[in-house]
C-alpha cells in the first residue's frame, strides 16, 4: 500500500474497499478509492488505500493495520452486496476504540441514504453522489474544525433526523486529476489485479461518466453523459504502460459512442505494441467502421449487455435495442477477430419459458465467445425496483444480513425452479465449448502469483456457488 506523507493540514485518511472483489474472472482495483486517494494526495493530505482482496477477506488483518495506521477519517463505499462487510469493518474499528470518523459512500448511500444510515446508527456522515470534489471539502473542512455541514451531497445526523444537501455533478472531468497508482503501488507489483486469459497484471481506465440511456435494472447518479479529453486519457495509459502493465480494460460504456472519440482515444496505439485492450459498449454503437478500427489498435475483447435474446424482455427491461441488433453486434464483433464476451441478466421480472427458449435460441444463433451472466438483482433506486415495490411483489431490501426477494406471481415455486435451471444449465453447458476464452493463460497466472491464486480461485468459486444457491433457494421459499 502506497504512503504518501506530506504536510497541512495534519489529518490521515484511510480509504477502505470492504469487500473482496476477486471472482472466477479476476479482480480489479478499487478505481473510485483510487480517484479519491488521488485527490486528497493533490492537496498533500496524508492518505493510504486498504483492500480487502489484499487481506484474502480476513478483516482483522486489515484492521490490525488500520489501527497503525492511525487515521483521522476512514471512508468506505458501501454497495448492495457489501452492507455486511462493512457492517463486521465497523464493528472491528469500535472494538480497537480507534478514534476515526468513518464516512460513507458509494451508490446505496446515493440511492437510499436512509437505510444506510438506518443499518449503520453509529456513523454520522456520509456522501451523496460524484464525491471527488466534496469529500477533499468535506476532509480539509474537519481537519481545520470548521463547519462541515454545507458540504455538496453530505448526509449527516441532526438529532433523529438526516440532512441531505443536493449532490453535485463534475462537469469537466479533466479538472480531476489522472489516479495515482503509486497508492496501490505493492498491490501491483504483487500482480493482485489479473484477469483469467490475460498475462501480467490487468488495470482498468474509465473515460467518461453519466449515461443518456435509462434501462430499468440500471442505477446511475446522472444520466449526463460526461467524457475525459484524449490528452487526460493518455496520461493515465502512460501512467499505466510505465509500471510494465500491457492489459487495460475500459469500464465505461460510452467509450465508443462515436467513432471520432474511438480515433481520440486509439490513435497512438497499434496492435503491434502488444497492449492487450478491452472495451465495453452497447450493441447500437457497434459498426464495422469501429470494430475494424479497434482490431487493428489491439481490442482483444468486446463486452456488451445483451442482457436477453428476448425482444419482449429487452422491451421490459427498456434497452432499446432488438435482438436483431444484437446478433448483428455480436457477428461483427467475431468477424474481426476480437472476442464478443456478452452479458445476460437470469429471470428478470416477466420471464417466462417462451421467453427464456427465445434467449437460448439466440445464444446459439449468435455465438458469443463466452457468457457473463447472473440473476436478476433488484437494486435500490432503479426503475424496475421502484415498479416492483409499488406493485407489492418486492420484499425486504438491502441491508445487513438482508437482501430483497421478488416474488414471481405467475409462476410457483417449482416452476420458477425449473425456468431458472434451465436458463442456468442452458449457459453453463454454452459456456463449456468455450473455455479456452477464459482460460488460456490460467497457467501462467497461476505459476506467476504463486499458490495465492489457487487459494484465491478456489474462494472465488465457493462465494459465486454460494451466492448462486443462496438466491435460489430465497427465490424458491416464496
Amino acid at each position: 500500500m502506497g504512503l504518501h506523507k506530506k504536510t497541512a493540514p495534519c489529518v490521515r485518511v484511510a480509504l477502505i474497499y470492504p469487500e473482496v472483489k476477486t471472482r472466477l474472472s479476476g479482480c480489479n482495483p478499487p478505481y473510485a478509492l483510487l480517484s479519491l486517494g488521488t485527490m486528497l494526495l493533490r492537496a498533500h493530505l496524508d492518505v493510504k488505500l486498504f483492500d480487502a482482496d489484499a487481506y484474502h477477506g480476513r478483516q482483522e488483518g486489515l484492521v490490525r493495520d488500520l489501527v497503525s495506521y492511525q487515521p483521522s477519517i476512514t471512508g468506505m463505499p458501501v454497495y448492495a452486496s457489501s452492507f455486511n462487510a462493512v457492517d463486521s469493518l465497523i464493528r472491528l474499528i469500535q472494538a480497537q476504540s480507534l478514534n476515526t470518523e468513518i464516512v460513507l459512500g458509494g451508490p446505496e448511500v446515493t440511492a437510499d441514504c436512509d437505510t444506510v444510515f438506518e443499518a449503520f446508527p453509529t456513523v454520522r456522515y456520509g456522501l451523496m453522489g460524484e464525491a471527488d470534489e466534496s469529500f477533499l471539502d468535506f476532509v480539509l473542512r474537519y481537519a481545520r474544525g470548521g463547519d462541515v455541514h454545507n458540504v455538496p451531497g453530505l448526509v449527516y445526523r441532526d438529532g433523529n433526523r438526516l440532512v441531505k444537501n443536493p449532490p453535485e455533478i463534475i462537469a469537466d472531468l479533466d479538472r480531476l486529476p489522472v489516479p495515482d497508482r503509486t497508492l496501490l503501488q505493492q498491490h501491483y507489483v504483487r500482480g493482485l489485479y489479473w484477469r483469467l486469459g490475460c498475462r501480467g497484471t490487468t488495470d482498468i481506465v474509465v473515460t467518461s461518466r453519466g449515461c443518456p440511456f435509462n434501462c430499468n435494472f440500471c442505477f446511475k447518479i446522472s444520466r449526463q453523459p460526461r467524457y475525459r479529453s484524449s490528452a487526460h486519457v493518455h496520461r493515465e495509459i502512460e501512467q499505466i504502460l510505465s509500471l510494465g502493465i500491457k492489459n487495460i480494460h475500459f469500464m465505461d460504456d460510452l467509450l465508443v459512442v462515436n467513432f471520432q472519440r474511438v480515433r481520440e482515444i486509439f490513435d497512438p496505439f497499434d496492435r503491434s505494441m502488444g497492449i492487450r485492450f478491452k472495451v465495453r459498449s452497447r450493441a447500437s454503437f457497434v459498426t464495422d467502421e469501429i470494430v475494424a478500427y479497434l482490431a487493428e489498435k489491439g481490442v482483444r475483447e468486446i463486452v456488451c449487455g445483451y442482457e436477453s435474446g428476448s425482444d419482449t424482455m429487452l422491451k421490459l427491461m427498456n434497452k432499446r435495442v432488438t435482438v436483431e441488433e444484437n446478433i448483428r453486434a455480436i457477428r461483427t464483433i467475431k468477424k474481426y477477430g476480437i472476442k464478443a464476451f456478452a452479458d445476460m441478466i437470469i429471470m428478470y421480472p416477466g420471464e417466462t419459458w417462451e421467453t427464456a427458449r427465445e434467449t437460448v435460441a439466440f445464444i446459439h444463433e449468435a455465438k458469443p465467445s463466452y457468457i457473463n451472466w447472473s440473476f436478476f438483482m433488484p437494486f435500490n433506486g432503479t426503475p424496475i425496483t421502484q415498479e416492483l415495490r409499488a406493485r407489492g411483489l418486492l420484499e425486504g431490501k438491502c441491508s445487513i444480513n438482508q437482501q430483497p426477494v421478488v416474488r414471481y406471481d405467475y409462476l410457483r415455486p417449482d416452476e420458477f425452479e425449473q425456468l431458472s435451471q434451465y436458463l442456468i444449465d442452458a449457459m453453463n453447458s454454452y459456456n463449456k465449448q468455450f473455455r479456452e476464452v477464459m482460460l488460456p493463460n490460467l497457467k501462467d497466472v497461476l505459476l506467476s502469483s504463486g499458490l495465492r491464486q489457487y487459494r484465491i480461485l478456489f474462494s472465488a468459486y465457493a462465494r459465486s456457488l454460494s451466492s448462486r444457491i443462496y438466491r435460489r433457494v430465497r427465490r424458491h421459499a416464496q
